[in-house]
């Protein structure tokens, strides 16, 4: 469609509606924003040995506010030639990592402990859900020629395929050192090595830190006069695009010299409340674009401030989130609070399962009787609509 992913959730909550999966997803990018400023600044400060962390912060986030500001196709630019030399980097690692390190010694240690798989899985799948968002704002850009199979395939391959080889390797690194954070313990492995390598991975680290920060900035400022535009009309110019971005790295700048310099804990703790927000959200959305509406959508109704045929408000999407989210409070487990039931599967945190199953029935069951062919005809005639030719 070419539209950001959050605007076209006003299909499922209404045009103001939509704002409670704005919200969320203005957080998460700020949040990802926050995370990487403060991981590339430690990265930076391993190499440099000297330094203050709170400075590199300030510059790292101020260097990616303005790759954000000057637009997307310097993004693309630069994140095109990051992508080739993370993956070198990468693969470089886990050669030395699996040459270096007693991988099947350790292996061999241990016993299976489903709760703790559960645990990460739960963490694994509240990542995946949190950078959506991001990933729909960069990937809408694609030409016109390629396909959605293409791009679901590109897209659930790359996600599915960093995120396990970089949980992988981050856990084996984890046992070798145990003493030493995460990014210490990508230093001390390249370190190990030799021939500079710790102080490279480091650079390209907070390179990629970098990058990454600006498109989430970017993603963030989306969101944000995505939700604003629903109340008033808005005339999108570079020097409002600008002064949104702006405000958005002032808020991650403050946010990065307030919170503590336990980068794992203060992410973990980040991801899981994250998630409990856009969990129920993920779960409607998916559920209409791909079995509810099957992606057919008037672009028209979508861009209008009133929604259009979708309405100000949707009762089915926002009753399904909101059930969704309720059903999953008993589940929740972070350093903030447990419920109940999660205290009885020794602090596992199924919360995601729960959220996304409760949400989908809950729409399923708020459209059942919903008036699609009157909806489907005033597509056909709306002036832009998602529909082929044979639709």
């Amino acid at each position: 469609m070419g539209l950001p992913q959050m605007i076209q959730s006003r299909v499922q909550f209404g045009s103001r509606g939509a704002i409670l999966p704005l919200a969320a997803a203005t957080f998460s990018a700020l949040g990802f924003a926050l995370f990487l400023t403060q991981t590339g600044a430690q990265a930076v400060q391993d190499v440099i040995g000297v330094g203050s962390s709170s400075l590199l912060q300030i510059v790292i986030c101020v260097i990616a506010m303005a790759i954000s500001i000057v637009g997307f196709n310097l993004v693309l630019g630069v994140e095109r030639i990051a992508s080739y030399v993370v993956l070198i980097n990468l693969v470089a690692l886990t050669i030395i990592a699996i040459r270096l390190l007693p991988i099947s010694t350790m292996l061999g240690e241990g016993h299976f402990a489903p709760i703790a798989f559960l645990a990460q899985v739960g963490a694994s799948a509240i990542y995946q859900l949190s950078i959506a968002p991001i990933v729909s704002d960069y990937t809408r850009y694609m030409p016109k020629r390629t396909s959605a199979a293409a791009i679901s395939g590109t897209v659930f391959g790359g996600t599915m395929l960093s995120a396990v080889w970089l949980e992988s390797l981050g856990a084996v690194l984890m046992i070798a050192y145990p003493k030493a954070d995460v990014v210490a313990s990508v230093y001390g492995l390249g370190n190990q090595f030799g021939f500079g390598l710790g102080a490279a991975t480091m650079t390209i680290a907070a390179f990629a830190c970098l990058i990454t920060a600006s498109i989430a900035m970017y993603s963030a400022a989306v969101a944000l006069l995505s939700a604003a535009e629903a109340f008033h009309p808005i005339r999108s110019t570079a020097a409002l695009r600008a002064i949104t971005i702006t405000v958005g790295g002032i808020a991650v700048i403050i946010a990065s010299q307030l919170m503590s310099s336990n980068i794992l804990n203060d992410f973990a703790a980040f991801l899981a409340i994250l998630g409990y927000f856009l969990i129920p959200w993920t779960a409607v959305n998916l559920i209409d674009y791909y079995y509810v509406r099957r992606g057919r959508f008037s672009i028209t109704d979508i861009m209008r401030q009133d929604g259009g045929i979708y309405g100000l408000y949707s009762k089915s999407g926002l009753i399904s989130y909101l059930v969704g989210f309720v059903a999953m409070i008993p589940f929740f487990s972070n350093s903030l609070y447990t419920g109940p039931i999660a205290l009885a599967l020794d602090k596992a945190d199924v919360s995601y399962f729960v959220g996304l199953l409760v949400s989908i029935l809950c729409y399923l069951f708020m459209m059942r009787n919903h008036d699609f062919a009157a909806e489907l005809a005033h597509v056909r005639r709306a002036a832009l609509n998602t529909l082929d030719d044979d639709q």
